[in-house]
């Protein structure tokens, strides 16, 4: 990973800046105020102080402390992948030698003030002694925001509420300014909002470059970040950036810096849903918590391995009717050092092909039975593997896992060794215990980027796509940069995780980066799964596939052979097996954060129809709670709210709160808009009504609206719309001889479809 290191001449000159720029027609506004003689510096949100830092850290010394001071400063402009910016320098040394240790600059951006850019240069190597010279989680800081109450920190500083991402599969966790902690490879993003104001601005600091060489780093006076203090050598000329971007509302706030992160990055927002036939199709998984995890069942006339058992459960798929276009294998299938728990942590990969005493003739011929593409399971790298002993290829190695020391050249090779075997997509698990046992993952500053981009890259050369599985927060954002990665997981694995169904809150952060949500596999049916390494039963069957459905990603059932509920896993897709997937995947509503419960389990996305407008879809769980704010309306006989689980129909200015559950105790409903008299609902029979898979179009008629319809050969579709006047559903059946588009008429005398 090559780097451009940034100069900057510098003038001896101290000066107080006020920067700023005129007014743009941008949203959300960032203004800054610094004074060049001491460092202190101003952050305002729309005009209004919001955050303010002072102190400075590297190489042991401390600005607070006096034994960091300026040494010079100056002024420059300058380019990056965000654009033209102007730029304030500061150059900081012991006041002793003098000798510059670090330049700390102030980016701003005239033709977008919605961003501050702040920078670490090196301005020469720092040492293991020097950089461990902080017992920080963070070796330098710049920036740093003050704690409420400390020194002259803004007064509106101590009404912020904030969220940051922590852990494996990052999860929300609610903070302040006042109480934020990070934790391992955690605390970012870290979002700060004011919910006095309804509209929620906000701002999102995260690391803008090399995330994996970063860490948050907080004292009881500031909250901070800087290279990982576990890094062995900070090399002359490093640069390390940090981004504050402003927005409002926390979900259009996150997306805005996320199309900073991608600017800067590269990485295009391109639309995943419908890639291939994984990420478009419904599919059949064997990850943990599946009756295929670890087990074949106890049905000895199927077969004694996996090889005979697993083209019988496709025959069943096949005749039950239930079209998945891809499978999923888990790590049962390749050689490890150790044993397997119960929850599917233990040994390491030592080759990854197929055990003998799985599929007895080999990958490609698995693959020939099955003829599906495939999402295949990854673990940490062994120490003793058959990579290491036989390949010419050098690895970082631990006790417990290996990194190689030149991830692009052993993943472009890597990646051509699966000829025949039908891999689509790679899903690199184990993540967080690849970085924690590979010491020069953290001690060496680019080694963690490097990781993630050569596997990323030698993928991508393939032809095929990257899936993250137990990622750190860090490695989200390092996928930023990185085409090749679609998706994540999103929540815990299956009926082995707390809420593991919850995907809203972590899809908000996914999302932003252009990162589909994964919600990992689960049981269709509530019906034991005898013989499987989960039997269950799962309880909530509705809400497992709708969270699936909505998020956008993979649909995967995990159920046993005979035991697959068709109708539930029918309702999320066409005939085909395409999911019928809302138009982006489902968040936390704002509604939440206004009100301070940012962990509110109500989360909503949306349908854009062509000629008639934005149909959304809303989930709550365990709570008929649902408000005409979970979709910042106002109560409105505008709208119309479709129960999806009792089937009524009722206008939103009614929707005061409580809607009634279904039979599992969770609320789904459909809100759709009152066009010239009309409430479009859609395909009631499925989770999504109004796909864009489906519905191609909406178009006023004489007597009621006529939808443009598509399907494919054999499929019937039960497509409603009401009259607001008599809130009656009128459903027509449209069957399609041949794949292709059928026009349906409401408010005709008789049902009228027209090829």
């Amino acid at each position: 990973l090559a780097q451009d290191f940034p100069r900057f001449t510098c003038s001896a000159t101290v000066m107080r800046v006020a920067a700023g720029f005129a007014s743009v027609a941008w949203g959300t506004k960032l203004s800054l105020d610094l004074s060049a003689f001491t460092g202190e510096f101003t952050v305002s949100v729309d005009g209004t102080p919001w955050l303010a830092g002072n102190e400075y850290q590297v190489a042991g010394h401390s600005a607070v402390k006096q034994d960091l001071v300026i040494l010079n400063a100056g002024t420059s402009t300058g380019t990056d992948p965000l654009g033209d910016y102007n730029a304030t320098m500061l150059n900081w040394g012991n006041p002793q030698d003098k000798v510059p240790l670090m330049q700390t600059g102030f980016r701003q951006y005239g033709h977008d003030p919605g961003m501050v850019v702040f920078e670490q240069l090196f301005l020469k190597e720092l040492n293991a002694t020097e950089v461990a010279g902080s017992d920080l989680a963070a070796a330098t800081i710049f920036p740093s925001f003050k704690r409420p109450g400390k020194g002259q920190a803004p007064a509106a500083s101590a009404a912020l509420d904030g969220f940051s991402y922590h852990g494996v599969f990052p999860r929300i966790e609610p903070c302040t300014l006042s109480n934020f902690t990070e934790t391992h490879q955690g605390g970012v993003p870290l979002v700060l909002y004011n919910r006095s104001d309804a509209s929620l601005p906000m701002v999102v600091f995260s690391p803008l470059n090399y995330p994996m060489a970063h860490h948050m780093a907080s004292t009881g006076d500031f909250v901070g970040a800087g290279v990982k203090a576990t890094v062995q050598v900070i090399p002359k000329g490093w640069s390390q950036l940090f981004v504050l971007s402003a927005g409002t509302g926390i979900n259009k706030g996150l997306m805005q810096w996320g199309d900073r992160m991608l600017k800067f990055t590269g990485k295009l927002r391109t639309d995943n849903r419908f890639l291939d036939d994984i990420h478009g199709k419904i599919g059949f998984w064997t990850d943990n918590g599946g009756f295929y995890h670890y087990s074949i069942g106890d049905n000895a006339s199927l077969g004694k391995n996996y090889e005979e058992v697993l083209p019988k459960v496709k025959e069943y798929h096949d005749e039950l009717g239930v079209p998945f276009g891809h499978w999923q294998f888990d790590s049962w299938f390749y050689p490890k050092d150790g044993k397997v728990s119960p929850g599917g942590g233990g040994g390491a990969v030592t080759n990854w092909t197929a055990l003998d005493s799985v599929f007895p003739s080999g990958m490609a011929a698995i693959q020939e039975k099955l003829g599906v593409p495939m999402v295949m399971h990854n673990r940490q790298w062994s120490p003793r593997s058959d990579y290491i002993h036989n390949l010419s290829y050098a690895w970082y190695s631990s006790e417990k896992a290996a990194v190689p020391e030149d991830p692009p050249a052993f993943f472009d090779w890597f990646f051509k060794q699966q000829e025949g075997w039908g891999l689509g997509m790679y899903e690199q698990d184990w993540m967080c215990t690849e970085y924690d046992e590979v010491s020069a993952i953290q001690a060496n500053i680019t080694m963690g980027d490097l990781w993630l981009y050569g596997m990323a890259k030698g993928a991508a050369d393939s032809g095929r796509t990257v899936q993250y599985c137990m990622p750190y927060s860090h490695e989200i954002l390092s996928a930023a940069a990185l085409p090749a990665v679609t998706n994540a997981r999103a929540t815990d694995d299956y009926f082995h995780g707390v809420d593991q169904w919850s995907v809203g809150h972590t899809a908000m952060y996914y999302w932003a980066l252009n990162i589909l949500p994964f919600k990992d596999g689960f049981y269709s049916s509530s019906l034991p799964q005898v013989g499987g390494q989960t039997v269950g039963p799962e309880t909530s069957p509705d809400r497992e596939t709708i969270m699936a459905t909505l998020s956008c990603a993979m649909v995967g059932p995990m159920d046993g052979i005979y035991l697959l509920n068709k109708t539930r896993v029918m309702a999320t897709c066409n005939a085909a097996g395409v999911v019928l997937k809302p138009d982006r995947p489902v968040t936390a509503t704002d509604e939440g954060f206004r009100r301070g419960d940012s962990a509110r389990p109500v989360f909503a996305t949306e349908s854009l129809v062509r000629g008639w407008g934005q149909i959304s879809y809303v989930f709550a769980s365990n709570t008929g709670e649902i408000v005409p704010g979970d979709l910042n309306l106002a109560p409105s006989n505008s709208y119309v709210v479709y129960n999806w689980y009792s089937g009524e129909l009722s206008s939103l200015a009614n929707l005061t709160g409580h809607v009634q559950v279904g039979y599992e105790g969770h609320a789904y409903i459909v809100v759709t808009p009152v066009v010239q008299g009309w409430a479009l609902v859609g395909e009631v029979d499925k989770y999504v009504t109004a796909s864009e898979v489906r519905v191609v179009g909406i178009a006023p008629g004489k007597a009621g609206p006529a939808a443009v319809l598509k399907g494919v050969k054999g499929e019937t579709v039960r497509f409603c719309a009401a009259p607001v006047a008599t809130m009656a559903l009128e459903c027509h059946s449209v069957e399609f001889p041949w794949d292709g588009e059928q026009r349906v008429l409401f408010g005709a005398r008789e049902v009228v479809v027209q090829g």
